[in-house]
């Protein structure tokens, strides 16, 4: 039932009266099943396909009155979208979590009176100055702020800038944590993005399939990595079920960082101030990456994959 009232409500025309009158009818419909369905479910019991279905109610709720577009119905989709990125985090739902954040960037630009296209919000141009707009506007503390900070790693992240992306997020959740406490819904999200973009994609060569790195062992001539990692239908990257996950331990020459990876160079004789140097590959060619190192006045090198070491925690 609220799977067809969720199909209703995206159909439906806000700008006709009599539309928008339907939808909130649904909506009240949609949180009153949501709430009587809690009341017969342990807390324990309101996980996975229950979570989800309420996480999606939250976000169709927060999409219908962010259509209706009045100040207060945009309130109320921020308090809607806000609780669906909680149940998203949960549920480690990142794609839908982004979406989420997208819209709450297009309600704050509205109340600031500035407009914010689909395009311009994926560009990272774009992102880093709207970051910088409000971290001088309201501060670095302010929740709205700290969104902003989570979208600007997000668009570091795709642009295969690791290195910055993480440091960003590691900031955001830290101030998120201090400021609002760890259960707020800017902690509990800035917290689950840190982890993604912590994760250590490699290609495996010999297998040909990608995995999560894991540590180094035998003074670092080997690696270990637990995958397969696969794509998912939405193209999100994602693990095998538990009992299908293999735990490797294989030579470096065979493990190759995936792009924006954060590394280190060491063993170089010839450019040997790069050695200990910190940066994210960015492309890789012949054997070879092309690395962007985060010390400024550092120009990109070429590095052969010998002389690189993935970093699994930033110092």
């Amino acid at each position: 039932h609220l799977r067809a009232l969720i199909h209703r409500m995206r159909v439906l025309d806000v700008k006709s009266d009599v539309d928008k009158a339907e939808g909130d009818q649904i909506c009240f419909k949609m949180v009153s099943i949501i709430d009587e369905m809690k009341s017969e479910h342990s807390q324990s019991e309101w996980s996975g396909e229950f979570m989800k279905m309420e996480a999606v109610v939250m976000y169709v709720i927060g999409l219908f009155q962010m259509n209706v577009g009045s100040e207060e119905s945009l309130q109320e989709s921020l308090e809607y979208f806000g609780s669906a990125i909680y149940l998203f985090t949960l549920l480690g739902d990142e794609i839908n979590i982004i979406s989420a954040k997208k819209n709450i960037a297009k309600i704050e630009a509205k109340f600031s009176g500035e407009e914010i296209s689909h395009d311009e919000g994926n560009d990272l141009e774009f992102s880093k100055s709207q970051y910088k707009y409000w971290l001088g506007k309201l501060g670095e503390q302010h929740p709205i702020t700290i969104r902003r900070g989570e979208l600007l790693a997000h668009a570091l992240y795709c642009s295969n800038q690791g290195v910055a992306a993480e440091r960003l997020l590691a900031k955001m959740a830290a101030i998120s944590r201090q400021v609002h406490g760890p259960t707020h819904n800017c902690t509990l999200s800035a917290t689950s993005a840190l982890k993604d973009v912590k994760d250590r994609r490699v290609f495996i060569d010999s297998r040909r399939q990608w995995f999560h790195a894991l540590k180094y062992e035998n003074d670092g001539l080997s690696c270990v990595v637990r995958g397969p990692v696969v794509e998912s239908a939405g193209g999100s990257s994602s693990s095998m079920q538990e009992e299908h996950m293999l735990t490797l331990s294989l030579p470096i020459t065979d493990v190759f960082p995936g792009p924006g990876t954060p590394v280190v160079c060491q063993g170089l004789s010839e450019r040997a101030h790069l050695n200990g140097k910190i940066g994210d590959t960015r492309g890789f060619n012949g054997g070879k990456f092309e690395v962007h190192f985060e010390e400024a006045g550092l120009e990109p090198a070429i590095i052969k994959h010998e002389n690189l070491r993935i970093v699994f925690e930033l110092p």
